[in-house]
């Protein structure tokens, strides 16, 4: 049979109640021939069972079940590796896109030669109703399409910073890329995976064209980062920034190295902060002030956030 224009993959983690959502919606997609692949995650719940029910209605759905739990990086590897479209796109298991969504992005990447486009993204709460004005993306800096290096993809990439983050954004990436540059998720990790596969992409020299144009559907899920994020998290990323680091070492300009600077930077500090914060819920004073007088500059850091929160609990507003 002829290969699909693109690939879906989702990963899918107790997925069961939702998972026929995000499918349909790929498969919704119109001027351009699609695959679904989802790969359960090894769920308790009813996610493979629901899978299967769906596969057996459309021939376009290919289905997977790890046998382990191994997060969503290694969801999405064995989904690529099941794939055979000429692009892969990346959707998350409790969002969805728009039918017309898709044949933009291959024009983007047809018209202007990338090997990656991401679009913005359309916020919305868990009933699918649309969350402000939608946009995800706010500032100036993505009112316009254009290209984005490597040292914008990290500047745009702090933990915890106010303001717009790329790495949430979902891609659209030629296969021939993630071969030639013989890259794939980092499995070590269970959020943030998006922002590496890309940074290694860029780090390869993949062209990365950006659009402003919003068709996928973001499900903006409650409560702050800081509330999700433990240690063991900021641990994964820290040494994932030092592994990446090691990879790309010697590509990399003068700008892009101040840039990763800041974002290690930044990633000492929430890792401080996050231990901080479990430390003074296990009423570990002790390790509390080591922590702080481990790392001068991130103390400053987490000080200040508690600060913030004190301060949005006095004002009934979110300031962190």
């Amino acid at each position: 049979m002829t290969a699909p224009d693109i690939s879906v993959i989702i990963p899918a983690w107790k997925a069961g109640g939702f998972i026929a959502r995000a499918t349909e919606s790929a498969l919704a997609s119109s001027g351009v021939t699609v695959e679904v692949v989802v790969v359960d995650d090894a769920s308790p719940d009813d996610t493979f069972s629901a899978l299967q029910a769906l596969a057996a209605k459309d021939k376009r759905i290919v289905i997977d079940r790890l046998p382990v739990n191994g997060g969503p990086s290694a969801a999405r590897n064995r989904a690529i590796e099941l794939a055979s479209g000429r692009f892969i796109a990346v959707l998350d298991a409790d969002d969805a896109m728009t039918p017309d969504r898709l044949a933009r992005l291959v024009a983007i990447a047809t018209e202007r030669n990338a090997d990656i486009v991401v679009d913005n993204m359309i916020e919305v709460d868990a009933a699918g109703a649309t969350l402000g004005d939608g946009r995800f993306l706010k500032s100036p800096d993505f009112a316009a399409a254009g290209d984005i290096n490597l040292q914008t993809w990290i500047a745009f990439n702090q933990p915890m910073k106010s303001g717009d983050c790329l790495g949430y954004l979902k891609p659209l990436i030629r296969r021939a890329a993630l071969d030639r540059l013989d890259v794939r998720y980092d499995t070590t990790l269970r959020n943030s995976e998006d922002y590496y596969l890309v940074a290694d992409l860029l780090a390869g020299g993949a062209h990365v064209a950006y659009t402003p144009d919003s068709g996928y559907r973001y499900t903006r899920a409650a409560g702050s980062i800081s509330h999700r994020l433990n240690t063991a998290d900021t641990q994964a990323w820290l040494a994932a920034e030092t592994r990446f680091q090691a990879r790309s070492a010697g590509r990399l300009s003068s700008p892009e190295q101040a840039a990763l600077g800041k974002r290690l930077r930044a990633l000492r500090n929430v890792d401080q902060f996050v231990a901080a914060v479990d430390a003074l819920k296990g009423r570990k004073l002790g390790a509390f002030f080591r922590l702080l007088a481990s790392d001068v500059s991130a103390a400053g850091y987490t000080l200040s956030t508690f600060a913030r929160i004190a301060a949005g609990k006095v004002l009934r507003r979110k300031l962190v």
